[in-house]
């Protein structure tokens, strides 16, 4: 009878075990971001046979699609964008041309900026040129901190920006409960997202314009909503949109009452230092002297 011939099953070198660990990170980084490794015209296999003839370590250029407002002018500062261009070069410097880890190496550089809300795409072009292509995540707000302002997303993801107080040009925030998180990481806590949906609802509503920030409370009046105008008055609104407490008007009324006090003065606070339309009624009270 013949013998049956038997494998025995190999085991993983380190070798092969960070092997499989860089491919895993250039599925999520080029993969999994829909990149293309070629321009149009170059599939992956032409790709191979053109990265094979590269043995020799080069300095790539890369192009980014930075971000821009509704008139197509980029927002970013400069001084922010060459940061970047520099963790991008540092990155991809020395890598082959064509090459898979180049890409590689330029997704994760970008994703660790902080400034992006998802993988971002990364191919070779035709003429060898890195190209990038980013869903950017845009200021809306900061939060103060000492003496600093944390710029922060819509969803409240912590931005690679921070200016002394005042300095950002950005709606801001006092009183967070929460830590600061490490930049790119989102900021916890309910009282910063009923902040934020404040501060969209008045800028949805036409009620912006006047507002220079919001104190979130702290202590018992943590929760408790005060909008503070650029006179340097106080709007206590109470509760976030939505989330009335009892005793409270709806948010409908609330705004309302903005509203009436605005057409009324042409101020939102109605020309007084400390208003509360919480209640039954608005209360309103004026600085003395």
């Amino acid at each position: 009878m013949a013998r049956k011939s038997t494998k025995k099953k190999s085991k993983k070198t380190p070798e092969a075990a960070e092997r499989n660990r860089r491919i895993a990170l250039v599925s999520a980084v080029v993969i999994g971001g829909g990149a293309v490794f070629a321009g149009a015209a170059m599939g992956v296999g032409e790709l191979d046979r053109k990265a094979s003839a590269f043995i020799v370590p080069t300095n790539p250029s890369v192009t980014i699609n930075w971000p821009t407002d509704g008139q197509g002018q980029v927002w970013m500062p400069h001084t922010d964008r060459e940061l970047i261009e520099k963790k991008l070069i540092r990155a991809v410097q020395g890598g082959k041309a064509l090459s898979r880890s180049a890409l590689e190496e330029a997704g994760l550089a970008m994703m660790q900026t902080g400034w992006l809300d998802a993988v971002p795409t990364v191919r070779w072009t035709s003429d060898g040129v890195i190209a990038i292509e980013a869903q950017w995540r845009a200021p809306v707000a900061a939060v103060r901190l000492g003496t600093r302002e944390i710029v922060i997303d819509r969803e409240r993801h912590v931005l690679p920006l921070d200016y002394a107080i005042g300095e950002s040009n950005q709606y801001f925030f006092l009183g967070i409960d929460a830590r600061l998180p490490e930049v790119g990481e989102q900021w916890q806590g309910t009282d910063l997202e009923d902040g934020l949906a404040l501060l969209f609802l008045l800028e949805t509503e036409g009620l912006l314009e006047q507002v220079a920030g919001f104190d979130l409370g702290d202590g018992a009046e943590s929760g408790t909503l005060r909008i503070l105008t650029k006179r340097d008055a106080k709007i206590i609104w109470g509760a976030g949109p939505g989330r009335e407490r009892p005793g409270e008007q709806p948010t409908g009324i609330k705004i309302d009452r903005l509203k009436a006090l605005f057409n009324r003065s042409g101020l939102i606070d109605g020309g007084s230092e400390f208003v509360d339309i919480r209640g039954a009624n608005i209360l309103l009270q004026r600085r003395e002297g």
